[in-house]
């Protein structure tokens, strides 16, 4: 395309209080990379996160690739890939169905994304461990998978958010001339990192960020040439005498001198080149510093960095939303450039009612896979038979209900408990993805937006109807009978399962809130023991205290289980069904609507 691929103009975002951008004006040519430094919370991370769609700027614009972050967000996800701090793949699948999953999600064909995932397992030399689930690959596998995660779409702009951090060197270079190879076949590439020499060795023009703004940029010679044409070091021999050195060469040069205790060196600008160096010698000498080495020496990218930031590197508060960056990457295939050309226009980036059903049925899928994979699952499932067999052996015989045995009366109740427990994992799944960064992964894809929260509903859903149908066979042992009719039973499981869809929504909330799966967990259970055990479900509502009986009688899971039990029983219904229905409808309107909210304005 013709002129800059990303542009940004006067682009501010605040945190509450903290300003976190105020007033950024950059731009990136095609073909080229980008590289933003500067310290902690000087704003970068909140930069990708706007250009990526993930984060709405406060005011000002941005462009990528000719669409406005904000006004055509899908089109933008649609030519960009994103990599972060962490490696947001999922340790649960294998390699390989990582790359698959992701090529689904750029709704590629089946041929075409597992052809993808062959080539990009083998040009990131994972083709080994391809089909190992991802908690057992290193640190430098993830990256890789990472970022071959994000080859399925070739997209013509990628963002890195420092990408390197906690990789070891041979890893390093091979990420680097990766990203030359991407470069020369026309990708542009936006950087982010604190590595000197990891921004001189791959970005053709340097910006410097502090407090929210661009306060340099240029090229890596440009910014250098600012500090100017030489520094002054000096390594005092004695490290007690590195603060005085300091105050010594304060009057030499044109700054402020720069102490590295470790080194036992301080530096400064040279402005007058061997001039100040004699000045700075006769300096020492008349203040009887002794040295071990003065010097004149080019300055470096790092001199450049800390001449305009200061010392704001080392304890600067962090970027609001650096902890968070979160990764997916992008690139293209060997020998196939990601140039606009290859990448579909505006118009595709908007899913349509078969894609998004495609995408819905590509997280279910990624859900039930984590559920054969994960053995403390196993747990959602044991305590529902722990109260059946507790109240059917332990405490059953204590409670007597008139007109019908016990554990016809009970059972309904562990049919919703199991529902319930069930419909948790939704909670503790979401949010777990939120904090690994998978979740900023799909928001940056151009994927049905409802799919998220839609197929994961969908895939706990369907492990609690598989749990109910159990828990059925269980009950049976233990000498629950049916006195209804066929048709009555099937309604009564319908009612069970409307009321667990609509749970699920209800934990959908929990997990996007609480952010923490630990924290989801307790959540979601506190509510649960409050419906259960304040209802009608265990004990007849008349033989509560009277202050709980209205709660305890019209309460969603009180009903369900009411109807539930008349419907097996071959009893009447009264007006519990409608209620139950009426309860459900109600929940799942409430909470899906929360559940996309919050999924939509997700910052962190």
């Amino acid at each position: 395309m013709a002129g800059p691929v990303i542009e940004v103009e006067a682009l501010t975002r605040s945190f509450g209080p903290v300003r976190a951008l105020a007033g950024v004006d950059l731009a990136a040519e095609p073909g080229t990379v980008l590289a933003l430094l500067g310290p902690n919370g000087a704003g970068k991370t909140t930069l990708v996160r706007i250009l990526a769609t993930l984060l709405r700027p406060d005011s000002g614009r941005a462009c990528v690739a000719g669409y406005d972050v904000c006004a055509d967000a899908g089109a933008v996800r649609s030519v960009i890939g994103l990599a972060g701090q962490y490696a947001a793949v999922d340790e649960m699948l294998t390699g390989r169905e990582n790359l698959e999953l992701a090529g689904l999600l750029y709704h590629l064909s089946r041929r075409e994304y597992k052809r993808r995932a062959a080539v990009a397992l083998e040009r990131f030399g994972l083709t080994s461990a391809a089909d190992r689930m991802v908690k057992t690959y290193s640190g430098g596998m993830r990256r890789r998978l990472d970022i071959a995660a994000s080859l399925a779409g070739r997209p013509p702009v990628l963002f890195l958010d420092e990408p390197t951090t906690g990789l070891d060197p041979r890893t390093r270079n091979d990420l680097w001339d990766f990203v030359r190879e991407l470069v020369a076949s026309g990708t542009t590439v936006l950087l982010t990192t604190q590595y000197m020499e990891e921004a001189e060795r791959l970005a053709d023009r340097i910006a410097v960020l502090a407090a929210g703004r661009v306060i340099a940029q240029g090229t890596a010679a440009e910014l250098k040439d600012r500090v100017g044409g030489g520094m002054v070091e000096a390594r005092v021999t004695r490290p007690a005498d590195l603060h005085r050195a300091a105050t010594v060469l304060a009057g030499v040069g044109g700054g402020q001198p720069r102490t590295d205790p470790d080194q036992r060196q301080v530096t400064i600008p040279a402005r007058n080149g061997t001039a100040d160096l004699l000045a700075a010698g006769r300096r020492f000498e008349g203040n009887g510093i002794a040295l071990d080495d003065l010097g004149i020496r080019h300055p470096t990218l790092e001199d450049v960095f800390l001449a305009l930031t200061g010392d704001a590197a080392p304890g600067s508060p962090q970027d609001p939303q650096q902890a968070t960056a979160s990764p997916a990457a992008a690139a293209a295939e060997p020998g196939m450039p990601p140039g606009r050309a290859t990448h579909p226009a505006a118009p595709a980036a908007r899913t349509n009612p078969v894609t998004a059903a495609r995408d819905i049925a590509g997280i279910a899928r990624r859900t039930l896979l984590h559920m054969t994979r994960t053995p403390q699952a196993i747990l959602f499932a044991i305590q529902p038979v722990m109260i059946l067999v507790l109240f059917r052996y332990v405490l059953g015989g204590a409670i007597k209900v008139p007109g019908i045995s016990y554990v016809d009366y009970f059972v309904p109740a562990v049919f919703l408990e199991a529902m319930m427990l069930g419909t948790m994992a939704t909670a503790i799944g979401l949010a777990d993805d939120l904090r690994s960064g998978i979740i900023d992964r799909f928001r940056s894809l151009p994927m049905a937006r409802s799919a998220v929260l839609a197929g994961r509903t969908i895939a706990d859903l369907g492990r609690c109807v598989l749990a109910l149908a159990l828990m059925t066979g269980l009950a049976v042992v233990v000498g629950f009978r049916f006195h209804g009719t066929i048709p009555g039973a099937l309604a009564a499981m319908a009612l069970i399962v409307a009321f667990g869809f609509a749970f699920s929504w209800f934990n959908a909330a929990i997990g996007l809130i609480t952010k923490d799966p630990e924290t989801a967990q307790v959540a979601g259970v506190l509510p649960f023991f409050l419906l259960m055990f304040a209802s009608s479900a265990i004990v007849p509502v008349s033989t509560m205290p009277g202050w709980l009986q209205p709660f305890a009688r019209d309460q969603p899971f009180s009903v369900t289980a009411s109807a539930v039990r008349a419907l097996l029983q071959g009893g009447a219904t009264h007006q519990w069904i409608w209620q139950s229905l009426a309860w459900s409808a109600g929940i799942l309107i409430v909470f899906a609507v929360t559940a996309v909210r919050l999924y939509r304005n997700i910052t962190a």
